[in-house]
């Protein structure tokens, strides 16, 4: 499953979630994570999206805690959204829906 974290206008929270997700050990083991900028931002090393393959439902599972974690650790939920490139199994779907994650379009996994 592909899935990009956009930071909604809130670079330094993406930066920091991304941090977070690069140090959670079960994270990292189950997930590829990489960043990304606009390429139109007119910043240099602008940080804008967070970008995530995972291969197993433990992976977006793992995700899902980090996520809670996280959220615990701050003061205010950022206004992150997370969106999926793929197609969806059954068992995702029902994960996800499970998860609290904010989803862009959370209609999909319904």
């Amino acid at each position: 499953m592909e899935l990009t974290i956009n930071a909604a206008g809130d670079e330094q929270g993406l930066k920091e979630f991304y941090n977070w997700l690069r140090d959670d050990a079960d994270v990292a083991r189950s997930a590829t994570i990489s960043s990304a900028g606009s390429s139109d931002s007119g910043h240099m090393g602008a940080f804008e999206v967070i970008c995530m393959s995972i291969g197993s439902l433990t992976g977006l599972a793992n995700l899902g805690i980090a996520w809670g974690n996280f959220l615990h650790s701050r003061k205010e939920t950022p206004p992150f959204t997370i969106t999926i490139e793929d197609t969806l199994t059954a068992e995702q779907c029902a994960m996800l829906r499970n998860l609290d994650l904010p989803l862009a379009h959370p209609e999909d996994v319904e």
